[in-house]
């Protein structure tokens, strides 16, 4: 996202905030409000602003380059900025940047800011950093602040004037909405049907929203604007809240013709998988049954040696009752690996998969929330909300916390599912096989490894964060997060544990005289050793959310028998990518018109790298995902569906998971 100034018209006169102080909190003697929360404006901010909106997750989760823009209306005292900035800088990756673009009418002095904030001993630092540089003039206020050991930037900018007048001048598009400003009741010339739309148009189908208020206008404005509303419990003395994201109402339309099909056609029915994972391995098998010859190439000695390679994999579908794009492709995937495993069930013995049920604790108010209306959308036989006692008795040991029951889940070996999938006459395994670059000729794709130079017209890429290593797939947003398991020895008590269970992190039934649980969650940590920290930070996570389990264990006496290190790939919007790869020249400059209008029409399809797919960015839950994407991939190259496991994808998950939709979303935001 740029960084450029809102192309806004500068007010004429300014007109100052008028401010009474009753015991050092700051009320506006202009709407008869307080600025900030009596109880604790810092403790409201980051309840209604930063978690509603997600931002701790997001901020981590940027990818190293990238810009996020938040959007404000009404600046206040700059406790929301503050605290916004104080979260970035805590979260996010070296070389990333915060736009925060807010709007006030009424500013405040720089003496009243002085004051108003000097209670906030921790932003004290940012705090005066901030007001040095703020200066009221006749036009808006743009500051800049770098943090040089860090490479991070922040830019404030504070559009002086009437909301209605400057939001719809911005040029940026929005990543997360703080609408803030005093009460509709106290405020009612800003909470307007115009307001509604501005914040539509200055949104995409990733923005977020909170706000303090529940207000029926609010309420019914934002889903006029295509928000979703959710009521979530206030802060303080107040009941109740809104927050919610933009919902398109035609999510990602068929009709926008970069997200048009590959026309590819393969007479010789040959196809090269780069990477020997289970995204790797679930294409080829699916290309296999529609009697494709295919070749797994695999850098190591064996397969499902990296992310794959954990001794057990929960089948974690971790769902959101708003039915969102990510949550209707887990549910998707999830049946579709259930369906896989039944079918391999012959290959895999009792100790390689168990469906022994999935229970996810409902450990804090907002889950339990989230459980009980998942509970309400769909049937038993896919979940149940159940409450401590009963989720006790299908663990076998005491459980504290209400939660969901997944009755066909369970685990499986990761390892053993990649061998499985990958054992058909049709596939050939290339181990020791480092690919170290691609090619596109005459004859289709030259593939120059450590060895011999492979050729086919048809090329899937398959390794994770290593993908845009190869240049056709540089500009994928790809990013690695380090992750530890632990196997801790099994007890006779440990072993009453019938299922999974699982919070913030996860614990596996006992096989083999050992327990596998996790994992640990690292940015920006490229270390492949085990370390002991992390077996500790492994074994807490058990104490914290199944105390029954961490004593069955041993408590601090715990045996730790091993663990193994991995690296999760991951996507901005944590669905992965799944399709055929653009040509980049081509496709920047066919839709370079919508930097200046969004909504212009294009009809020019994109140019493909004929025969070149990938899937990858399927983070956490690639036992889920990965199985699913390769019938898709198969499908997509083949033409051909498989019949026998019935999967039907609409259009909308398709697009929602084509490695474009970043090429596209970068073009509109003026980003490339």
């Amino acid at each position: 996202m740029s960084n450029r100034q809102p192309n806004l018209p500068d007010p004429r006169h300014t007109l100052t905030a008028d401010i009474q102080w009753e015991n050092g909190l700051p009320i506006s003697t202009r709407f008869n409000d307080v600025y900030f929360s009596r109880a604790s404006g810092i403790a409201e901010t980051r309840h209604v602003f930063l978690e509603h909106n997600h931002l701790p997750r997001r901020f981590r989760e940027l990818v190293p380059g990238t810009t996020f823009t938040i959007g404000e209306t009404g600046f206040g005292t700059g406790l929301n900025f503050l605290c916004a900035w104080q979260l970035f800088l805590e979260n996010a990756p070296d070389n990333s940047s915060l736009v925060f673009i807010s709007t006030e009418k009424y500013p405040l002095q720089q003496d009243d800011l002085q004051k108003a904030l000097s209670v906030f001993e921790e932003l004290t630092p940012l705090a005066n950093r901030m007001i040095s540089a703020y200066q009221l003039s006749e036009g808006n206020i743009d500051l800049q602040f770098s943090h040089s050991a860090s490479g991070k930037h922040v830019s404030l900018h504070i559009l002086i004037g009437d909301v209605l007048d400057t939001l719809p001048h911005i040029n940026e598009k929005v990543d997360a909405w703080f609408l803030d400003g005093f009460a509709p009741a106290k405020n009612p010339d800003m909470w307007q049907p115009k307001l509604f739309q501005a914040l539509k148009a200055k949104s995409h189908e990733q923005s977020t929203y909170a706000t303090f208020t529940a207000a029926r206008l609010v309420r019914d404005g934002m889903a006029e604007a295509g928000f979703s509303v959710t009521k979530q419990p206030g802060f303080g003395r107040k009941r109740d809240m809104i927050a919610g994201r933009f919902v398109p109402s035609s999510g990602l339309p068929v009709s926008k013709p970069w997200f048009a099909p590959a026309d590819h056609r393969n007479p010789e029915k040959t196809a090269i998988v780069v990477g020997g994972g289970l995204a790797g391995c679930s294409t080829a098998s699916s290309l296999a049954r529609r009697g494709w010859q295919v070749n797994i190439v695999e850098q190591h000695q064996a397969l499902a040696s990296e992310a794959s390679g954990n001794p057990q994999g929960v089948l974690y579908a971790k769902l959101s009752a708003d039915n969102t794009p990510l949550s209707q492709f887990i549910l998707k995937g999830y049946q579709f690996t259930l369906d896989t495993l039944k079918a391999l069930e012959v290959e895999l013995e009792v100790e390689q998969w168990q469906q022994c049920g999935v229970i996810q604790l409902a450990i804090d108010a907002k889950t339990d929330q989230r459980y009980q209306a998942l509970d309400n959308q769909h049937p038993n036989a896919l979940l149940q909300y159940l409450t401590e006692a009963q989720l006790s008795d299908i663990a076998g040991l005491g459980i504290r916390y209400p939660g969901l029951y997944f009755p066909q889940a369970g685990w499986v070996h990761p390892p053993a599912l990649c061998h499985a999938l990958a054992d058909h006459p049709n596939i050939r395994v290339m181990t020791n096989t480092v690919v170290n670059n691609i090619e596109h000729v005459e004859q289709g794709w030259l593939i120059k490894t450590n060895g011999d130079k492979l050729h086919s017209k048809t090329v899937i890429i398959a390794q994770g964060a290593a993908s845009p290593q190869l240049s056709q797939l540089n500009y994928l947003p790809l990013k690695a997060i380090r992750g530890q398991i632990t196997q801790a020895k099994a007890t006779t008590e440990s072993e009453k544990l019938a299922s999974c269970v699982c919070a913030e992190g996860y614990i596996t039934p006992a096989v083999d005289g050992y327990h596998t649980l996790g994992a640990t969650f690292s940015f920006n940590d490229k270390g492949t050793e085990v370390r002991e920290a992390d077996h500790l930070e492994n074994l807490a996570m058990q104490a914290g959310y199944f105390p029954a389990m961490y004593q069955a264990l041993g408590g601090t006496d715990a045996q730790v028998t091993g663990g193994r290190t991995g690296f999760r790939c991951t996507t901005p919007d944590y669905l992965p990518m799944v399709g055929p790869i653009v040509d980049l020249k081509h496709f920047v400059a066919a839709y370079a018109p919508l930097r200046k209008n969004s909504k212009l029409t294009i009809d020019a399809c994109p140019e493909y790298l004929d025969g070149l797919y990938v899937t990858a960015g399927h983070g956490s839950r690639g036992i889920i995902s990965c199985p699913v994407a390769g019938e898709i991939l198969a499908t997509m190259i083949t033409g051909v569906p498989d019949s026998t496991l019935g999967l039907s994808m609409p259009a909308k998950l398709l697009e929602a998971i084509h490695p474009s939709r970043f090429l596209i979303r970068d073009l509109i935001r003026n980003k490339i």
